[in-house]
């Protein structure tokens, strides 16, 4: 009888112990596909923000007048000589709609494009972008600005971007999936305006 009780105990020990062990390894292995997906959203938040900062940045380059010539909440229109060549060139940066191959259902394009050619429709995680510009004391202007005088005082830009994984993260402790998410947040000062 005493030998029953030993194996007894010891298949109990032993599927405790490989309970632990499979726990702790899923434990280990929703970490690493958390790291890997909050590091790809940082990659892609940070060549996003590079474009758009270096875009916003050249404003009015090589242009006098009307460099700005729409702007909202979501998207900008203007004119720059953006690779210093003398071309002057309109920029448009505006939010596409809902993006349907990914498993995030607030994933949007952004869309830029340059003199009417689309040059950038990427998905890539963008779940939120606004857009807010500044006078010279730098009070808020409120958009749309679509009058000439109204554009012609924006000399600040404020940009808001939300950036969130495409695929969800598995929670044994949540009913709605998490996406993980990066924000990025800068105001610009363009140089020309």
């Amino acid at each position: 009888m005493s030998i029953m009780l030993d194996i007894f105990g010891s298949l109990l020990i032993a599927g405790i112990m490989f309970l632990t062990i499979f726990s702790l390894m899923g434990n280990m292995n929703q970490a690493n596909i958390e790291k890997t997906l909050n590091v790809n959203v940082q990659g892609d938040i940070i060549t996003l923000a590079q474009i758009l900062e270096s875009d916003l940045l050249k404003i009015g380059y090589h242009t006098k007048n009307d460099a700005i010539q729409y702007a909202d909440s979501s998207g900008i229109r203007f004119k720059s000589d953006l690779v210093n060549d003398s071309t002057i060139v309109t920029v448009q940066y505006t939010l596409g709609g809902n993006v349907t191959t990914t498993k995030n259902p607030k994933d949007k394009f952004i869309i830029r494009s340059v003199d009417g050619q689309t040059t950038i429709n990427a998905s890539v995680g963008l779940t939120y972008i606004h857009y807010s510009y500044f006078d010279s004391l730098g009070r808020e202007l409120t958009s749309p600005l679509t009058t000439t005088n109204r554009l012609d005082s924006i000399k600040a830009i404020r940009v808001k971007i939300r950036l969130e994984s495409a695929e969800p993260v598995a929670s044994p402790y949540s009913i709605t999936p998490t996406y993980q998410s990066v924000f990025w947040e800068k105001t610009i000062y363009p140089r020309n305006l």
